[in-house]
Order: C-alpha cells, then sequence, then structure tokens
C-alpha cells in the first residue's frame, strides 16, 4: 500500500511541474518574454531602436525601447513615448533614404564567363 502512494504522490509532483512548465509558455515549448508591466518613467539612455508589442496575455501593450543596457517597456500612451517612436522612425527613414541613393553599387561587368564569344 505504501508503494502506491509514493507511486501517486510521484505522479502528482510530476503533473505539477508539468502544469506549471505549461502555464508558463506561450505554446511554443519556451519561456514567454514579453513586457507585462509598463513604466511611464522618461528613458534618459542612448535608445538605439524600439519595437510595438501588441497585447496578447499576459503580455501588455508596450513599447518595447533597446539601450545598451538592456530593453525597456515603456507605455505607449506617454507623450514622451509617442515624440522617440516619431524621431527614430525620422531616423530609420533617413538612413533607408541614404541607403538607396547610395552610388557606391558596383555597375554589373559584360566581361562574364557565362556570355564569353570564345570557344
Amino acid at each position: 500500500m505504501q508503494l502506491n502512494q509514493r507511486m501517486m504522490m510521484g505522479l502528482a509532483a510530476i503533473a505539477v511541474i508539468m502544469s506549471v512548465m505549461i502555464t508558463g509558455t506561450n505554446g511554443q515549448n519556451k519561456p514567454i518574454e514579453c513586457c507585462t508591466t509598463v513604466s511611464t518613467k522618461e528613458i534618459t539612455l542612448p535608445i538605439t531602436g524600439f519595437k510595438l508589442q501588441k497585447r496578447e496575455p499576459p503580455c501588455v501593450n508596450a513599447i518595447i525601447f533597446f539601450t545598451a543596457k538592456g530593453d525597456y517597456c515603456s507605455h505607449w500612451k506617454e507623450s514622451w513615448v509617442k515624440q522617440k517612436v516619431q524621431e527614430l522612425k525620422t531616423i530609420q527613414l533617413q538612413e533607408w533614404h541614404m541607403k538607396m541613393n547610395s552610388t557606391d553599387s558596383t555597375p554589373l561587368s559584360s566581361a562574364s564567363p557565362y556570355n564569353s564569344t570564345s570557344e
């Protein structure tokens, strides 16, 4: 009888561990890595980028700012957040235009081994 109780306790422990693992993942067997809370405090570190996070529980709507010291979850309705996102979008657009208008492209050569006329 004691053996059955130990087996049942062992199975119960496994069930508890598995349920914790399942609820701690997003269905893809990897830990949830998202903002579950946000801050309204302005970030004073240099911001290198951002991404928008949509609400999908337990994740909340947020703007995630990237800095050299890590990622920061900010409230998307804050005026400073909207301003910083607009600044970063403007910089990204300027960089894209510079890349597209770059004169560093190398012209295609007509001397290709595939176009050779010599036999």
